[in-house]
């Protein structure tokens, strides 16, 4: 499985944390089923190879679409691969997403939707963008030449994407009235707004920014007590704290986490460090 990450262009790095390719056969995965855990950034996913399928909480599937917008991820998204795996995607940064999707990001939360449902403007970017590109190496420069076409900078708000930096930098270690405060805006306006650009509440968000540097840590430590430390390092209130977030947000408890083989976890999530 090759999995390799691109720095975006200067004109999209502002709105882009990264773009990614993999490409690989569903044999070279140790599970069929593949947890991908929240990072607080929604996609933009193109398969050149065939697509995914998303296992639903009752078991059954969901094949995806050739060109997918993933949003907001507030649990755990399982995904199978049917068959070759060549896939570009684009990592937004939190609020950058609104910058080629006009509905609001809420609405999108949750969701691996085709781009054809999302928008015309977006659907022929990426089709032509397709079409372009010799192989799924060079689709990372026809995409972001398609992304060029369609990027709405006006749709950024700095005050949303100074409080986002600042949930980041504090790795969610942050009190949302006093980041309200920091940018200028009522908490109420600043939810409403976050809703709108972002997809999250600020505290969400927070939340899995938190949750994705304890992730990182927890998997990287190697003594016995790791959970506690990990817990204490991170802020959380104690232990079991620490626990039902993960619960939560991975889907399992930290224990069968570390356990679990996983590749695509690792690959689509992000420590926020």
């Amino acid at each position: 499985m090759q999995y390799i990450e691109y720095a975006p262009a200067p004109r999209l790095a502002r709105f882009v944390d990264r773009l990614w390719t993999l490409e690989g056969d569903p044999d070279d995965l140790a599970a069929a089923d593949q947890p991908i855990l929240p990072d607080g950034r929604p996609e933009l996913i193109v398969h050149f190879g065939d697509p995914f399928e998303r296992v639903l909480a009752d078991g059954g599937v969901e094949r995806q679409a050739g060109a997918v917008f993933a949003g907001q991820l507030t649990g755990p998204l399982v995904l199978r691969a049917t068959g070759r795996i060549s896939v570009l995607g684009v990592r937004f940064h939190p609020d950058g997403a609104a910058t080629v999707v006009r509905e609001s990001q809420q609405a999108m939360s949750g969701l691996t939707i085709g781009v054809d449902a999302v928008g015309a403007h977006l659907t022929r970017a990426l089709d032509e963008a397709r079409d372009r590109a010799a192989s799924t190496a060079d689709s990372v420069r026809t995409v972001q030449e398609g992304l060029f076409a369609v990027i709405d900078p006006e749709r950024i708000d700095d005050r949303i994407r100074h409080a986002v930096r600042a949930i980041q930098t504090r790795r969610g270690r942050i009190n949302v009235d006093d980041l309200a405060n920091a940018v200028g805006l009522t908490r109420r306006h600043l939810e409403r707004r976050f809703q709108q650009l972002v997809g999250l509440s600020p505290k969400r968000l927070a939340r899995i920014a938190r949750f994705q540097y304890a992730r990182a840590m927890l998997e990287r430590l190697e003594s016995p007590g790791r959970g506690i430390s990990t817990a204490v390092t991170c802020g959380y209130a104690d232990q079991a704290h620490f626990i039902r977030e993960f619960r939560e947000l991975a889907g399992c408890p930290p224990e069968a986490h570390l356990l679990r083989q996983a590749e695509l976890t690792g690959f689509f999530s992000d420590a926020g460090a």
